[in-house]
């Protein structure tokens, strides 16, 4: 590597407005001075030298490299150092060297001083320019042979210098210096009589004579002086000068200002103090671990994770911390970070490094010499320099009593506070946590035990007696299963519960079924009496029967039912003693997704008019096309929708799709009118008129092309509220129908305030009406009730001929039935249509 290398002007550069300004023509009068002057063009990399020193060197050296050759290596390495000080603080300097045999004729020594500062030129550009002066240095010594050159040199350097001569007082010095130290008072004076603000300014005065009586120089002494009653701070250099016979005949005082410097170090000082006092004063445990050699967080997790313990010791931490580990902070350091984590490293570290090198509030445990359980939350951040973990700061806060409170806390919240066995809740942790877990071939047990006549023991002896017997079971029940791993929970009043998490068959866990039946039977002591009780048990097998938790506790529920009313002590689930199934539960809860995903589907059955043989409407029914179940049948999600808040979304998804397909009718060219059921719920408010005006105005459809059919069960719900919504329906335009007629127990007399125009018989009448007399006396009836209030009639359930024949000699008005149609998709009407036997 080159000596130019070593150093890079680019990285070193100040702010431009903290170098000093010089003008042109103030460096070329510099550059005329008798001493060799060198300027280097920083920016430029390039090197201009004058007169001097090409005489003097018999060289001219125009790059840094070339420069340097002038110089033996430790001065040259002292110059590349001092030279980017200079440049990064704006201050010149300077400094002792040693040459490379410079030429004879130059009259020099080999020792010289070297004095350079960095400017600045009219365009900004930064320079450097320096000047060699032998020991001699005789232009120096007095005021009267000082020329004007030096001068600008001297007040081109950013720190104040002050010459003296043999009897130590001033003799010269730049504008820095006489800016705080009159020049007419400093001049010929003593440096102790003058700067009267310097601390210890004898002390300086005699530094300097020492320096003159040895001709060794004392450098960077910080001192201080005040003024006004602030304090400056300096950077002290005490350099003699010689004569041309080496002898010293005074002496420099070289003063850089590093006042802000110092107030910075101070500060830092004092927020160290700070620091250290907030971290010995701290209530919570503080830390720092050190890595040597820090660790590469380019490598892979467990690499970083397995260096981490190895190389991670504790460099500073507080009484607290040590407190923790029953030691004293001086004891604690050095100490490995996998010796105080011990195992829980293994789930620490690998938290820290997946978090980005930071960890908060981790929970952690430790056991102290005494064995007791300590319980801590640990926080930290690891500090990351040049891609490698360097160290790593913490906190840590002691919170055992908390989390002992908390696990008592859960104790209760998992236990039954009567008998101390696991509770429901613990029985469904530890079931979810097995089932989880489980293997592939693994088969367990859940039992449900339920004691017999339990109800009779506290009526008859109390039911603190009926306590102790309880807290008697969950013993007995543990020592009949000891040789197994068996938990035994209290699920409440009499209800226990065994899981069994391994079994080799069904057959096994029946035995230990009859087990337990046998070792409940045996008598019980309670204050002094024998009791014999005796228990029901069911059991669910996984994953025979179920594989979940909830299905598990049904199905053991449902065994251990079936085994109390059969009085069979023990039984294992079978699907035919299940009298309730999921299914329900299951349909209800897909029910809202079927409308918004469209697995809903309207199918259409003609009605026909007798009178004119004519199709002149159809009924809308909904269908279901289960994704999973397939086709599920009306009668099984119809009275489900109805027992829930779905039943209005689902009856507008109807009455938009009915009214959708009467207009596309309509635009085909027919005049079908299309009716659709409305349940109880639908005439609860006024909503659903509101909506009706807003399809029928959206699709333009004539209001007579629908027709509404309410049941007589529907209106009687609130025959009040009913009677409001229908006339405001009616307002509309709308049809409405009384749908299955003869099942309910509406009065003549309400029927007669309806503001319908339609009776439908319902089919169970019809079907039958021909083998029936009373069917064939309902069904005329109505049709005469219905003719003499005004209103046409609908028979339901026409699948014959006969029948059909028999309505129409009675006078019936329309019908609707599998002999006409079977309900069916819209596009498949149409061939049926083209076929009918009727009218369209």
């Amino acid at each position: 590597m080159s000596d130019q290398s070593k150093f890079q002007p680019s990285e070193a550069l100040p702010d431009a407005q903290v170098i000093p300004d010089i003008s042109d023509e103030q460096y070329q009068t510099l550059f005329q001075l008798p001493m060799p002057c060198w300027c280097w063009h920083v920016s430029e990399g390039r090197i201009e030298v004058n007169g001097a020193f090409q005489n003097a060197f018999s060289c001219n050296p125009d790059r840094l490299d070339q420069l340097l050759n002038i110089f033996c290596e430790k001065s040259r390495e002292g110059f590349l150092e001092t030279s980017a000080t200079a440049l990064r603080t704006a201050r010149g300097f300077s400094l002792q060297v040693s040459l490379n045999n410079p030429s004879t004729n130059s009259g020099l020594n080999t020792d010289r001083f070297l004095w350079a500062a960095p400017i600045q030129n009219e365009t900004g550009k930064t320079r450097m320019l320096g000047m060699l002066f032998s020991k001699a240095s005789h232009d120096v010594t007095d005021n009267s042979r000082f020329p004007l050159q030096s001068e600008y040199l001297l007040d081109s350097i950013k720190a104040a210098i002050l010459y003296f001569d043999h009897h130590g007082r001033i003799r010269h010095g730049n504008q820095k210096a006489f800016d705080w130290l009159p020049r007419a008072t400093a001049l010929g004076s003593l440096f102790s009589d003058v700067a009267l603000g310097w601390h210890n300014a004898i002390g300086c005065q005699q530094e300097l004579e020492q320096v003159m009586a040895t001709g060794v120089p004392i450098l960077d002494r910080l001192e201080n002086r005040t003024e006004d009653g602030q304090q400056f701070w300096y950077r002290v250099d005490k350099l003699p000068t010689f004569d041309d016979a080496g002898v010293v005949h005074g002496a420099l005082l070289v003063m850089n200002d590093v006042t802000d410097l110092v107030l910075k170090e101070q500060a830092l000082k004092e927020s160290e103090a700070r620091y250290k006092a907030f971290i010995a004063n701290s209530s919570e445990a503080m830390y720092r671990f050190d890595l040597e050699p820090p660790v590469d967080v380019h490598q892979i997790a467990t690499v970083q994770i397995q260096q981490m313990s190895e190389r991670a010791r504790l460099a500073e931490c507080n009484h607290v911390l040590a407190k923790f580990f029953g030691a004293v902070p001086d004891n604690m350091l050095g100490v490995r970070l996998a010796a105080l984590l011990g195992k829980h490293r293994h789930n620490v570290l690998p938290g820290f490094v997946d978090g980005g090198y930071r960890l908060v509030d981790q929970d952690f445990s430790y056991i102290n010499n005494d064995g007791d359980k300590l319980s801590f939350q640990v926080s930290a951040i690891g500090i990351i320099e040049n891609g490698y973990l360097q160290r790593v700061w913490g906190t840590a806060r002691d919170v055992t009593e908390r989390q002992r409170y908390l696990d008592r806390l859960e104790y209760q919240a998992t236990h039954d506070s009567l008998t101390l066995l696991p509770n429901r809740n613990h029985l469904y942790q530890e079931l979810e946590t097995l089932l989880r877990q489980r293997a592939e071939t693994q088969q367990l047990a859940l039992m449900l035990l339920d004691l017999d006549r339990f109800k009779e023991i506290n009526d008859t002896l109390g039911h603190h007696v009926g306590d102790k017997l309880l807290k008697q079971i969950g013993p007995r029940l543990e020592m009949e299963l000891s040789e197994l791993p068996a938990m035994v929970a209290r699920l409440g009043g009499d209800e226990f519960a065994i899981l069994l998490p391994r079994i080799r068959n069904n057959q096994q866990a029946v035995v230990i079924g009859h087990r337990v039946l046998d070792a409940i039977r045996q008598p019980f002591e309670v204050e002094g009496l024998h009791t014999e009780i005796s228990v029901s048990v069911g059991i669910a097998i996984c994953p025979d029967q179920a594989d979940d938790v909830s299905t598990l506790m049904r199905y053991a529920d449902v065994a251990m039912y079936h085994a109390k009313s059969e009085r069979k002590g023990v039984s294992v689930y079978q699907v035919e003693h299940d009298t309730y199934t999921p299914k329900r539960l299951a349909l209800m809860s897909d029910l809202g997704r079927a409308i918004r995903e469209d697995q809903l589907q309207l199918y259409f059955q003609p009605k026909v008019d007798l009178a004119q043989s004519r199709v002149f409407g159809f009924e809308a029914l909904l269908r279901w096309q289960h994704p999973v179940l397939g086709f599920v049948p009306p009668g099984e999600f119809i009275p489900l929708v109805e027992m829930t808040d779905l039943v209005n979304p689902m009856t507008l998804w109807v009455l938009e799709n009915a009214i959708a397909q009467a207009k596309q009718w309509q635009q085909q060219g027919y005049r079908f009118s299309v009716a659709a059921n409305l349940s109880a719920q639908n005439l609860l408010g006024d909503a659903l008129v509101d909506k009706l005006e807003e399809l029928l105005s959206q699709y333009q459809l004539p209001a007579e092309l629908l027709e509404l059919e309410i049941t007589e069960s529907t209106i009687m719900a609130d025959p009040d509220r009913a009677l409001r919504v229908l006339k405001a329906i009616d307002g509309l335009g709308v049809t409405l129908a009384i749908d299955d007629f003869g099942t309910g127990y509406s009065s003549l007399a309400y029927l007669k305030r309806l503001p319908v125009r339609l009776l439908k018989i319902d089919g169970s009448f019809v079907t039958g009406m021909l083998g029936d007399d009373q069917d064939q006396i309902i069904v005329h009836s109505t049709i005469n009730l219905a003719h003499n209030l005004g209103l046409k009639v609908v028979a339901e359930g026409v699948e014959d001929e006969k029948v059909l024949c028999k309505l129409q000699e009675l006078g019936c008005d329309q019908v609707q039935g599998y002999h006409i149609a079977r309900p069916q998709p819209a596009p498949a009407l149409e061939q049926w249509l083209r076929h009918a036997q009727w009218d369209s």
